[in-house]
């Protein structure tokens, strides 16, 4: 969540807090004050140190290559093990001194060099070419730096050639399950250090990377199984529909699962911020598929959608997304804000799902902008700008496809607006008896921190 929305949703909290007693006026005042001075000043220098420690970096490189013929091999050589263990013991010491950011900031440029190191070996020895390997050693290298000293410099390091690794380490089609365990391995330490040492870039290069591997995969069987751009289509709108919902409900369920259990296992603040993370990302791409499945709806038919669906890239998503979103429906009966969110997230499926049912336009429309309008919905009920923002914008998508496509057609219109006035009418009156069935525990703190922000 960027730090003005935060700091809005922290005023409008602390006014509700006041008003029910739970924090003391003068309370309040000391923690707006405290955000006011906090303008970002204090993490400029370490801003400005970051570009200062890439540009070193580029430095040595470009010294090295203008006088390549000059400087020995063995010199080359020695100076870049010099430049990465004295990095290293210079993030040693610092670390011993509480100066974490310093830490983070040799251990990066360690990393940097032992990229540039690897290059310059090639080029002293006349290696042949090897993206696919050098990136391999890059993620191999950062990934043990980072777990090593917490570097979050490294792990973002990392993770860039991870993104390079999946795409060029084999031709596209050509899949090796050993390579698919490898890139899970990746991805899995990637993100655990981003939870364990938890960094906003940290959490969001981990999620890219989750994309790029399951883009892999899908790549790769999309190519295998060669069925046409009308599948392949069907395919990614509804893999990426499935996996965007697991990352929406996945963090809910889990409460929920914990909380009808015996014990309560101990949260980490590192796994609360990823899940949010994970919960902001799954919500933006359904946002974005939900408008996708409504412009590109003449390219969808019934047995091409079939075919994309079957294919496990697709189906494997969509079941898992299913399963949690039922889940989550059955655990989630005494408490309306979760079982809102599951529903939102349902209804959302079944938008992506609505061209197996009807080639009808206007019903296809009528589902896409009910289920945005759901989501608009959830995240008013969660007070998540962040959500809104997403859901507004694709609602805004929406309306101006409609008034391109149905301008002129008064029928069109006529149906359009019947089905999505029924739809919404519906879900209005379902909220309201949701609502008042049990307004108490729904505005109650304990019910209102369940699954979501």
């Amino acid at each position: 969540m960027f730090d003005w929305t935060y700091r809005k949703r922290l005023k409008d909290d602390l006014e509700i807090w006041v008003a029910n007693g739970w924090v003391p006026s003068e309370g309040a005042a000391a923690i707006l004050r405290d955000q006011e001075q906090d303008d970002g000043r204090s993490r400029l220098p370490m801003a400005l140190a970051g570009i200062g420690m890439v540009c070193v970096a580029l430095a040595v490189f470009a010294f090295v290559a203008a006088n390549w013929e000059a400087i020995p091999k063995a010199v080359k050589l020695a100076g870049i093990a010099v430049l990465v263990v004295g990095s290293h013991l210079l993030a040693a010491s610092a670390a011993a001194r509480g100066r974490k950011g310093i830490s983070d900031l040799a251990t990066g440029f360690a990393t940097l060099v032992f990229v540039g190191g690897m290059a310059l070996v090639g080029q002293i020895f006349h290696l042949p070419s090897d993206w696919a390997g050098g990136a391999f050693l890059v993620v191999v290298g950062g990934l043990a730096a980072a777990w090593l000293t917490g570097s979050k410099t490294s792990l973002v390091v990392a993770c860039a050639a991870a993104v390079t690794w999946q795409v060029t380490r084999s031709d596209i089609g050509a899949s090796d399950p050993m390579l698919d365990l490898v890139g899970l391995v990746f991805l899995v330490a990637v993100a655990g250090h981003a939870i364990i040492h938890p960094a906003r870039l940290s959490r969001w290069a981990a999620i890219s990377l989750l994309w790029v591997t399951y883009g892999r995969w899908f790549a790769d069987t999309a190519d295998l199984l060669g069925d046409g751009d009308d599948a392949i289509s069907a395919m990614a709108l509804v893999g990426a529909g499935g996996l965007a919902a697991i990352l929406l409900q996945l963090d809910p369920v889990a409460d929920l699962f914990v909380k009808w259990s015996s014990g309560r296992p101990l949260r980490r603040h590192g796994h609360w911020l990823m899940t949010r993370s994970l919960q902001d990302a799954g919500l933006l791409v359904l946002c974005a598929l939900t408008v996708l499945a409504l412009v590109l709806q003449p390219e969808f038919h019934g047995d091409d959608y079939i075919r994309g669906l079957l294919a496990m890239p697709g189906l494997l998503p969509l079941g898992g997304a299913v399963l949690l979103c039922a889940t989550g429906l059955l655990l989630s009966f005494k408490s309306a804000k979760s079982m809102a969110l599951f529903a939102a997230a349902g209804l959302v499926l079944l938008a992506l799902l609505a061209p197996l049912a009807t080639a009808s336009v206007p019903v296809r429309a009528a589902m896409c902008l009910a289920a945005l309008t759901a989501l608009c919905a959830l995240g008013t009920w969660y007070n998540n700008r962040a959500w809104m923002l997403c859901a507004y914008l694709g609602l805004t998508a929406v309306a101006l496809w409609l008034l391109q496509v149905t301008i002129g057609s008064l029928l069109g219109q006529s149906v359009f607006f019947l089905v999505a006035g029924l739809l919404l009418l519906a879900m209005a009156l379902w909220l309201a008896r949701l609502m008042r069935r049990g307004p108490s525990a729904a505005g109650s703190p304990a019910q209102d921190r369940e699954a979501g922000p």
